[in-house]
């Protein structure tokens, strides 16, 4: 969907949204105008516009920051035991306050992402509201497809908000509704039920269903499958398990039918480089070009000095990230480590693990294709040998701690140092097999497709089929611990988290993650600047609403434990 991240055009044509406030008045001259709405053209900008806040929008002096973007998501791993953010000028939505609890309500970690969803949001109302004004210009096609993009884009972004500023069961309290452009006399409300705001997004996405193809007509865009994808959590994240499965189920089949169905690619590690793009996995990507303005950051958050773009490891994985993952024959680590002085002793101890950690992170001895296409190992501490390969530079000098292979570019392959080429996807059959595991397993217990689902995911990674006993407890573990290996780093975990354990919390252990230092894999606590110590309360379930908001709004309550 190259034209959708066309930034400079989107700057001049989209200019009625502020930046400062989303509730700002659309001017006379802007998008909301109806001199906009008068050629074909205009629809294609206005529907493109409606997906660029999902990758970066203007703010500043930076043409293409993700600051809040959908796709700076991944980094939010970071709010669970998983991952972590340190202190980096590069963590521009600022999840480091949020990783050791330090931020307030005025900090851009809050602002940001809410001025970036409302802004899709008030895009997307904008379309919904013009376009039938624009059907006699618009090709039948063209015209249905552009009204199941705008409604599916709405649900997202509301989905979105929800997820980070409220939670998605009836007992949250939920955020503000918009459905059009509001009069200035109405324009701050106070928020919305979760119940309110998911009757908006299954309508919307009932609509996406009904008028976009299966399949998405072009890299980048919405599609019946994404919309069914997107329906499927929004009762899963709400607790309505039975339903949930329902949705899936009707996927499932649906996939099978459409005669173009997805599978899972054979390569896991190839999934999150530019050489696996546009495989058959990918239901919904962030389509992303190596050029100036078009790519992703997660190249220049997730790679090390040695990586082409001199990358800054703004997040890392942690210890208890590569704890987690079994032994390749499908035991649990027993958490004892080997020699790490030992190249032989690591290589082999790693490679007697799940595929999946080696593919996702870099370990001590492990190799990665960095800049001038060389061939670099992992070694602490870090030395200058060339024997037998130049030595990888994690950003932290001590080169302790693990590295992110996953969305790092291999060799020379971007050129420029914020917008690597790798597609960032926000929905991928993998994660959909397990959300679908997960459904049927809450709404009626384990069963053959539960474990079917389970084993497709598995065996891909190279790792044994599941057992297929237990009860629904134990398959429900099951289920959890299989999204961790699958998808870390990706921006899926701290949502898991939130569903999982913020309403049923008894169990919760707040303690091991409060003060946590954050350590290397030799154990030791790692020297990081500015943010080394994790704190999560019970306030981090969900963001603060933005003090600016909260000023101006009298009708809006702060989240709880934030302060007003």
């Amino acid at each position: 969907m190259k034209q959708c991240y066309k930034f400079a055009i989107l700057a001049i044509a989209l200019a009625a949204v502020s930046c400062a406030k989303f509730l700002d008045t659309v001017p006379e001259n802007g998008i909301g105008s109806l001199d906009m709405w008068k050629t074909k053209e205009h629809a294609d900008l206005a529907i493109a516009g409606a997906y660029a806040p999902i990758k970066c929008f203007q703010t500043g002096s930076d043409p293409a920051s993700p600051a809040g973007c959908i796709s700076s998501n991944a980094l939010t791993d970071a709010y669970t035991k998983y991952a972590f953010v340190w202190g980096t000028g590069f963590d521009d939505t600022g999840c480091r306050y949020f990783c050791n609890n330090s931020a307030t309500t005025s900090y851009g970690v809050f602002s940001s992402k809410w001025k970036a969803d409302y802004t899709g949001v008030q895009y997307a109302n904008l379309c919904i509201a013009n376009l039938p004004s624009m059907q006699n210009l618009l090709d039948e096609d063209t015209y249905e497809r552009y009204t199941g993009e705008a409604h599916f884009l709405r649900a997202l972004y509301y989905f979105d908000l929800l997820t980070y500023y409220s939670g998605h069961k009836n007992n949250d309290p939920g955020v503000p509704l918009y459905v059009s452009m509001p009069d200035f006399d109405k324009a701050y409300r106070p928020r919305s039920t979760p119940a309110d705001v998911r009757r908006l997004m299954i309508e919307d996405l009932s609509i996406a269903m009904e008028k976009l193809p299966f399949r998405s007509y072009e890299k980048g865009r919405a599609s019946r499958s994404a919309a069914q994808v997107l329906l499927g959590k929004v009762y899963l994240y709400a607790g309505n398990f039975a339903k949930a499965a329902e949705i899936f189920s009707g996927l499932m089949a649906d996939n099978t039918a459409s005669g173009q169905a997805y599978t899972l690619y054979d390569d896991y590690a190839k999934l999150f480089r530019q050489d696996g793009e546009d495989n058959n996995e990918s239901v919904f990507v962030i389509d992303c070009i190596p050029t100036q303005g078009n790519g992703s950051r997660m190249d220049l958050w997730y790679s090390s000095r040695s990586g082409n773009c001199a990358g800054t490891n703004t997040s890392i994985p942690t210890k208890e990230l590569v704890d987690a993952y079994l032994n390749k024959d499908g035991t649990a680590f027993n958490g004892v480590y080997p020699d790490w002085s030992s190249r032989t002793a690591v290589n082999v101890f790693f490679a007697s693990r799940d595929p999946r950690l080696d593919a996702s992170i870099i370990r001590p001895y492990g190799l990665f294709v960095g800049k001038d296409n060389l061939t670099y190992e992992y070694r602490a501490p870090y030395d200058t040998r060339t024997d037998p390969y130049p030595c990888l530079r994690s950003n932290h000098s001590s080169n302790t701690n693990y590295c992110w292979r996953k969305f790092c570019n291999q060799g020379n392959e971007t050129s420029i140092r914020r917008h690597s080429g790798i597609d960032i996807p926000l929905m991928r059959w993998a994660d959909v097999l397990l959300l679908y595991a997960e459904a049927l397993n809450e709404s009626a217990g384990p069963s053959n497709a539960v474990f079917d689902a389970l084993d497709l995911v598995r065996q891909r990674a190279g790792m044994p089929r599941v057992s297929r006993t237990g009860d629904q407890a134990s398959v429900r573990t099951l289920i959890r611990n299989e999204r961790i290996y699958e998808l870390a780093g990706e921006g899926h975990l701290y949502a898991d988290w939130q569903r999982w354990f913020a309403h049923n919390d008894i169990g919760f252990d707040y303690d091991a993650l409060t003060n946590q230092p954050i350590v290397g894999f030799g154990g030791v606590a790692l020297a990081l600047t500015q943010v080394s110590v994790r704190n999560f309360t019970r306030r981090n379930w969900r963001y603060a609403i933005p003090q600016s908001e909260i000023d101006v709004n009298a009708a809006l309550m702060q989240s709880d434990g934030w302060g007003n």
